[in-house]
């Protein structure tokens, strides 16, 4: 179950600890991907409610996840499917907010990111917060697209090999 996000801050280091996605790698071409931003606020918006997870995997740029990356972000996103969307907005994305996560060179994000997906779900607000369900995802251009993007890994480890 999401938890709700506090801060912008620890919104990024949620996301950017849990958005790695499935072993299957679905490549959408990228006409089917979102070209706005209002297209793609439709498009998360319709996969969530729609419980469309090959559109979310289509989205994600997957290029240096390994295994374990990829099977927490599936989790991640099949675990907010079917839910009730408030609002989406579409963000424009700070650089200098991964630089703490991103300062000892071990990670690093694998698409320019330009702007922060912020979903809302039309659910209770936390009683600890007092802040609604939130979701947020990076999101950047590739190949004239949005795609979601992942904060990877820059070392080897055995474990995570694709």
């Amino acid at each position: 179950m999401m938890r709700p996000v506090g801060s912008l801050a620890a919104g990024i280091a949620f996301v950017a600890g849990l958005i790695v996605l499935s072993a299957t790698h679905g490549i959408a071409a990228p006409a089917d991907l979102p070209r706005t931003e209002d297209e793609l606020a439709r498009t998360v918006t319709r996969a969530i409610e729609g419980r469309d997870y090959d559109t979310f995997e289509a989205m994600v740029f997957w290029k240096d996840a390994g295994k374990i990356k990829k099977r927490i972000v599936a989790f991640q996103i099949r675990s907010g499917l079917g839910r009730k969307v408030r609002s989406v907005a579409i963000e424009p994305f700070d650089p200098h907010k991964l630089d703490a996560l991103l300062a000892d060179g071990r990670h690093a994000v694998n698409l320019d990111v330009t702007h922060l997906v912020r979903v809302v779900y039309d659910e209770p607000r936390s009683a600890v917060t007092g802040k609604p369900p939130t979701s947020v995802f990076l999101a950047g251009r590739k190949d004239d697209a949005f795609r979601i993007a992942l904060v990877v890994r820059t070392f080897e480890d055995d474990d995570d090999d694709d």
